[in-house]
Formats: C-alpha cells, structure tokens, sequence
C-alpha cells in the first residue's frame, strides 16, 4: 500500500513531507516483531502505550510511523515518513477495511458469549469440504486482532479464498458494530447470549444489545443464523424481515439435533433433522449447537452433508478448550481458555455425563468480569455444581465461593479449599487416582495450564491407590 493512499484512507497527515512517501508491506504494532517496510501503528494498551516504542521502530526498518497528531508532530525531523492521524487504532481498522475491500472474499462473522471459536473453526471445516476458505488465526477476535488478521492476507497469492471465517468478540457497546463497518460480513452467526463481561456491560439485555450490533450494521442482505434455544435471538426474528436460518437442540428450528450421545474419550454423535449422523471428537454437548451452526452455514452455502459431516468429524479442540488428555487410568478435561457461568456450567455438565468415570473431580478457579454480582454467580455455579461432582476443588479466595454454594445433606460432594494453583496442583498429586475424571475450569487469568502441566507428569497406578 502507498504511503499517500494510507493518508487518504485514514484522513491523517504527513508531518514530514520531505521524506520519501514511497509505500509499505504489511503492519505491525509490535516493535520487536516488526519487518523491515512494515508501517508501525502506535496502538495505547491498558499497560503499554506504543508510542513510547516508535523510535524503535524506527531503527528496526519501519517504512511508515502512524501516531496520534501531537506525538507524530515532536517527530517531524524523522528520516522515516510519520503519519498524524486522530486515533491509531481506528486508522488500523480503516486501513483494513480499504484492504479487505479488494479481495473477492466474502465474510461469515461469529458471535456470541461462549463457543465462538469453536464454531468459527467448525464452520471453517465444513465450508473447506468445498471451499477454499479464510480464518481469523487463533484468538484474532477484536479491534486489533481482526484488522491485523486482514492486513496479513496475501493480495498476490493464486488462490485467493472464496470465504472468511472470523470471530467477533467485544467487551463494550460498539466494537461489534465497529468491527461490522470494518469487514461487512455477508452472514452472522450468533452462538448463544450468556452472562460474560458483566463489570463492562452491566446486564444480560445489554450484552444481547451489543451482539445485535453485527446485524444492526450488516446490511439488510445479511443472512442471520440463530440459535433458536436463546430467548433473545427467538425475539430479535419478531422484530425484523432479515433473511434467518435457526438452529437449535430443544425449541423448532431449521436444523435440530436429536438422540445426542456420548461415544467416550470425549466423542459425540447425533442426528440433525432426524435423518443425517454426525460425530464430533469434541467434548460436551454444549458443542452440539456449535456444530450445528456450522452445519447451517455449510448447507446454505451449499456444501453436501456427506462433506460436512467428514469434515466436522477431524476437527481437534482449540487450544485449552474441552482438550482431553489421558493420564494413566486418569482423564483431564482441559477447559481452561475463559469462564463465565454458562461456559462453567457446561464444563460440569460435559463432566457429569462422562461415561465410565469412577469419581469425577471439579477443579474450580474464578470466573472474571462478573462485575458486582460476582459472589452471587460464584455461588450459584457451586450450587449447581453439587449434581455434577464427587470432589469439588476450589482455587483462589473468589473461587471459594462455589463451595458457600454447595449445598448437600449427604455430604457430597467433599469440598477442597485451595489458596493458590500451586497448592492445587500438590493437593491434586496426592489425590487422584485410576478411575478419576478431573476438570480444570477457570478464567485464562488463573493459569490453570500450570496445574494440567504438573498433572501430566504424574503417573498414576493402582499399587499408589493401594497405599492410599
């Protein structure tokens, strides 16, 4: 891109004229990482602010600084091309709307509180059963992650993807609608509205606001997919004439799944309409609706069911999410990325109907973002939670709060109150034994990783249990 087609995109100014305007390739906002003939973007973090890291930028091959007006202005002397703009992160967005807009890719965006990565790789897998297919890489969801996705894309490759798949994620109002306006997707997919981001939104209604944004700014073309299991995407099809295809596991819906059961080690099958067999090798039957919303898109988009249904089959869990790991006789269900009472709540379901278990263990750490009613959601989880487990583990002052939950005359399950991670993951060692299912849940804050790690170099045997 030229360096005076990326002044008219952001409506910037050169400060130092003189310099050669010339052109870049690429973007960066990490000094550290940045090629040579990158253009540098000067993004404010919450801990770091990137303008302080311009100069080395600048030795590092920039071949374009853009920065807030004040601070481009001290650096007019600069050798390297310094672009004024009101505000670096929207001149990213900006500049990746205008780059986006030449590819002949059409987007489908992924939405909603929990399962959106998931699903957004589901779709990705079924759509490239036919397709040659676009994904936002890793957790590439917001207002820097999506723009920097788009950047990257190759305009020169020979194939260029027919479809993206991207993740919207948000924590305010507005950055779904911003998001919208930078990519214009062709379809939306929302998984389903749960509480989560609380501290930032307030309530449930607001969150189902925000993740309406993605259609309030689509245009009127824009093909919905709702989960017909939430109350609030049943409402929004009241209010509009949109073109919608539904998905759901209990309420009427164009595609519904029915006789969900376990296939074990983390499998599960299912019948969509009654007729077509699917099986997933992921865990829980919260990933049900995400295949089913994949399903729905690949079938609209005219992918056959036979494809989809091979293609859903090979798709591995992402990252700490639902990742089953076998310890000797022991199971570790990984589900450590994010939490939030849904998301929870499903994690305990997942460990509940696991088939084959001898105990089932819940390890339990904070669910953030919960804002002033986080006691009460820390609460009601544990509450629930008393179905679900054998022995409930509790990591960390607030996630002691599941166990002023669990209620049981029967003393089921036993609670165990942990400080810390590391004493968990003592505590863990000498407890387990052949037979166990354990579940790690917790916001990716707590680092739960750290507690699977010290698990997975365990080895345990029956002669251990004996001694037990």
């Amino acid at each position: 891109m030229t360096i005076e087609d990326a002044c008219q995109i952001t409506n910037g100014q050169l400060v130092n004229s003189r310099s050669s305007p010339g052109s870049f390739r690429g973007v960066s906002i990490n000094s550290r990482t940045l090629r040579s003939g990158n253009a540098f973007l000067c993004l404010k973090g919450e801990r770091a602010d990137g303008h302080c890291f311009a100069p080395a930028a600048r030795r590092n091959g920039a071949a374009l600084i853009v920065a807030d007006h004040a601070r481009a202005k001290q650096w007019r002397r600069w050798n390297v091309p310094v672009l004024g703009v009101d505000d670096p992160l929207t001149a990213l967005g900006d500049l990746a709307a205008s780059f986006q807009s030449l590819f002949p890719t059409r987007y489908i965006a992924v939405t909603g509180s929990v399962g959106k990565t998931t699903t957004k790789e589901l779709i990705a897998a079924a759509l490239a059963a036919r397709y040659r297919v676009f994904k936002s890489p890793g957790n590439f969801n917001n207002l820097i992650g999506i723009p920097l996705a788009l950047l990257a894309r190759n305009l020169r490759a020979a194939n260029i993807d027919q479809y993206g798949v991207l993740e919207f994620g948000m924590s305010t109002p507005g950055e779904i609608a911003r998001l919208t306006d930078i990519v214009r997707p062709q379809w939306g997919v929302v998984t389903r509205i749960a509480p989560s981001h609380l501290m930032q939104m307030g309530s449930l209604a607001a969150i189902a606001r925000a993740k309406r944004e993605l259609f309030d700014h689509a245009g009127p073309d824009a093909v919905a997919f709702l989960n017909n299991d939430d109350l609030y995407q049943r409402h929004w099809q009241s209010r509009w004439s949109r073109p919608t295809v539904t998905y759901a596991m209990e309420e009427n819906a164009d595609f519904v799944a029915s006789r969900v059961k376990s296939l074990g080690h983390g499998g599960l099958g299912f019948l969509v309409n009654g007729r077509h067999r699917v099986e997933l090798s992921l865990a829980g039957l919260h990933n049900v609706p995400n295949a089913l919303a994949a399903i729905a898109v690949a079938r609209h988009l005219r992918v056959p069911f036979p494809s989809i249904a091979t293609a859903l089959k090979k798709v591995r869990p992402v990252g700490q999410r639902s990742k089953i790991t076998r310890i000797g006789k022991v199971t570790l269900i990984e589900d450590c990325y994010n939490a939030n009472p849904a998301s929870t709540l499903a994690a305990l379901q997942t460990l509940a109907t696991w088939p084959g278990a001898i105990r089932r263990i819940a390890v339990l750490g904070a669910m953030r973002e919960l804002g002033p009613r986080e006691v009460t959601w820390h609460r009601r989880v544990g509450r629930l939670a008393t179905a679900s487990t054998d022995l409930l583990v509790t990591v960390g002052q607030l996630a002691g709060e599941f166990a002023a939950g669990v209620r049981s005359k029967t003393g089921r399950p036993e609670v165990v109150f942990c400080p810390d991670r590391h004493r968990a993951a003592r505590i863990l060692k000498q407890l387990i034994r052949p037979g166990d299912v354990i579940l790690l849940k917790a916001s990716h804050s707590e680092h739960f990783e750290e507690i699977a790690e010290q698990l997975t170099s365990v080895r345990v045997t029956s002669a251990r249990t004996e001694r037990d």
